[in-house]
């Protein structure tokens, strides 16, 4: 089974199409799954679009939140909310076709714990359509992030990532930023613990309709950053090894 995570604020224009090809494609492949929309204190019709999918489909989960919290904490309440042996986290936007998924679970086959996918890597198979002031700041902030948190990543950031259950169950519970800058967290949190990720290149396009301001939260994210390298300097992400319910990740 699979659960496909989804943070939403005020999605009501671009969530639609995105779910139903999700949907459409699940069917298609015949898979076990459940979606789980977290709707992080929306102020327009993200819940009333999500409850009519819901109407269609038992497999469409709705998770409100009362007030905004930001991106990082609605993923960590999806990924602690859900039963899936894979759990796949995906931008509301569409920015990443769901059918990339098959390259991040073929990673997972291959003994991943955690499939990110990558707009940074080059593939002849993978199209990144993406503003150029976006690719700058990108660039900028991700050299940036190897040096002070994730070394060995190209791209920290792309909304798309895949998690085993095991691997999904410690690094949630080690969360702690809600922010923008959760991305870099969590990966970090992974290497910290030994979990091995699988950076893909996927195809990606940007969407119009995106809620990043990109000074702004580009300033955020960098103080994010100084953060997490305090916490980890501090022994905040380190676990014992245990056990959980789905099991053990793979090494």
């Amino acid at each position: 089974m699979i659960s496909i995570i989804i943070p939403a604020y005020n999605e009501e224009n671009r969530l639609p199409y995105y779910l139903d090809s999700i949907l459409q494609y699940l069917e298609q492949k015949k898979r076990i799954y459940e979606i789980l929309v977290v709707d992080d204190g929306s102020t327009d019709a993200t819940a009333a679009v999500v409850k009519r999918f819901m109407a269609l489909n038992a497999n469409v989960k709705l998770i409100r939140l009362p007030r905004n919290r930001g991106k990082g904490f609605a993923v960590k309440t999806g990924m602690r909310q859900a039963v899936g042996r894979l759990r796949l986290f995906a931008d509301a936007d569409g920015a990443t076709p769901i059918e990339e998924l098959e390259r991040l679970e073929r990673s997972i086959e291959a003994g991943a714990d955690v499939a990110i996918g990558s707009r940074a890597l080059l593939s002849d198979a993978c199209s990144v359509k993406a503003r150029m002031h976006r690719k700058l700041i990108g660039a900028v902030f991700n050299t940036i992030v190897r040096t002070m948190a994730v070394r060995g990543i190209r791209d920290t950031q792309c909304g798309f990532k895949l998690f085993t259950a095991g691997a999904a169950a410690r690094i949630f519970s080690l969360q702690q930023l809600d922010g923008f800058g959760f991305d870099v967290e969590i990966l970090c949190i992974a290497k910290r613990n030994g979990l091995y990720i699988s950076e893909i290149p996927i195809n990606w396009r940007d969407v119009k309709g995106g809620k990043i301001r990109l000074i702004r939260d580009s300033v955020s994210m960098l103080f994010d950053v100084i953060r997490i390298r305090i916490n980890e300097l501090r022994n905040k992400y380190a676990i014992e090894r245990m056990g959980t319910l789905q099991g053990e990740p793979r090494k």
